[in-house]
């Protein structure tokens, strides 16, 4: 089985859970797509009962008695945590709203109940294609939710290549809690690094649109840059999960440094002290979101701003909304990573101070998360 980084995957629905508590709500998590992220330390595991990660995260931050995950799509499927099934039902109809995070969650008969119910929308790209198609499947989802936000936040402004839609889209981004995130300076970190999904095969996610094929995965975008590490001297090490041994070999002739993905993302904070580790993040972005211009914008990436690292990350248009030129950099050629890497070496300190001041200015989660409860007449209890 291929997984995402775990950590990271963790990490993202912490974001929203703990920042609408700073807000004075009282989230739940409710995971009921029917996939489960199997235990990352062992998950080949011979257990009836999935080993998951997901139990001693939420006991840790508070949520013991607030989450429920269901194991598969059939009804009599096992159902596993802190709050009762039978209390679900309840809990949606009082419920001032329920967020589709990644709207992958299908929208069931007792969530009707709930009068704002949100899709928000993580990867774009794919859902705009199909929808314009006309895709029944896609537009089923769009409409059994009363708002839509999504990540995409170029989407209908001029040079996007996403289709236009009658979705009344409303741009948003990763809320991060900065506070977590935060670290002391450190001019001895040596590494740029991301942890990231290689791929190196077709996706349910690939796509053709207006005659143009629109792949869904990272390695090919960083073949383009192979031999970024001969033509500098900043060590880059890639993280990386669902890669072949061939591909990992061919990485590290060409210079890279290669990691386990698996292995550090199986722990929560192992996977944010890489992160605090690092010099900064160098790292690609999808073909969708590049050529097409959706102004998405990482979840990951944000987390490094957070940690006061500077990003350099490949052009999706995300310049549009957020700073760029110092702690954070967009590129598109060869010659523009080089330069992010000198300006950042030349004044590190600066650089750091300049990412954790994107963090705090755009990504806060009281911010992000406010903005985005307010856009739909809720506001903030505290």
């Amino acid at each position: 089985m291929c997984f995402n980084p775990f950590g990271g995957i963790v990490w993202q629905a912490l974001h929203y859970l703990v920042g609408l508590r700073q807000l004075g709500f009282d989230p739940y998590y409710v995971e009921w797509h029917g996939m489960w992220a199997a235990d990352p330390v062992n998950p080949s595991a011979d257990t009836d009962v999935p080993r998951v990660m997901i139990a001693d995260v939420m006991k840790r931050f508070g949520f013991a008695d607030r989450w429920i995950c269901r194991a598969d799509h059939s009804e009599n499927s096992p159902v596993f945590g802190g709050l009762p099934r039978k209390e679900l039902v309840g809990l949606y109809a009082e419920a001032e709203a329920i967020i589709n995070l990644t709207a992958t969650n299908i929208i069931d008969e007792g969530q009707y109940q709930c009068r704002r119910r949100i899709y928000l929308e993580t990867d774009p790209g794919n859902p705009q294609i199909k929808l314009e198609r006309g895709d029944a499947a896609m537009w089923n989802v769009i409409r059994s939710h009363t708002h839509h936000f999504t990540f995409a936040e170029n989407l209908g402004n001029p040079g996007c290549g996403l289709p236009k839609t009658d979705v009344g889209y409303i741009p948003t981004r990763q809320p991060v809690l900065v506070d977590h995130w935060d670290s002391p300076f450190d001019s001895h970190c040596r590494n740029f690094t991301t942890i990231a999904k290689w791929g190196g095969r077709r996706s349910h996610k690939d796509i053709e649109f207006s005659g143009e094929f629109y792949p869904w995965r990272k390695d090919l975008e960083f073949r383009k840059f192979l031999d970024l590490p001969s033509r500098s001297r900043q060590p880059i090490e890639l993280v990386l999960s669902n890669i072949s041994p061939e591909d990992r070999t061919m990485l590290q002739e060409s210079g890279w440094r290669v990691a386990d993905a698996l292995c550090l993302s199986a722990s929560l904070d192992g996977y944010r002290s890489y992160i605090q580790r690092s010099r900064g993040e160098f790292t690609v972005a999808k073909d969708q979101n590049v050529r097409l211009r959706s102004g998405w914008f990482s979840d990951r990436s944000a987390c490094y701003l957070a940690a006061g690292k500077p990003v350099i990350t490949q052009d999706t248009a995300f310049g549009n909304v957020l700073p760029t030129g110092e702690g954070l950099f967009a590129f598109q050629t060869m010659d523009d990573i080089l330069a992010a890497f000198e300006a950042i070496n030349t004044d590190y300190e600066r650089h750091c101070r300049a990412a954790r001041d994107i963090a705090h200015d755009y990504f806060d989660a009281r911010k992000v998360l406010s903005d985005l409860l307010q856009s739909i007449g809720l506001a903030p209890a505290i």
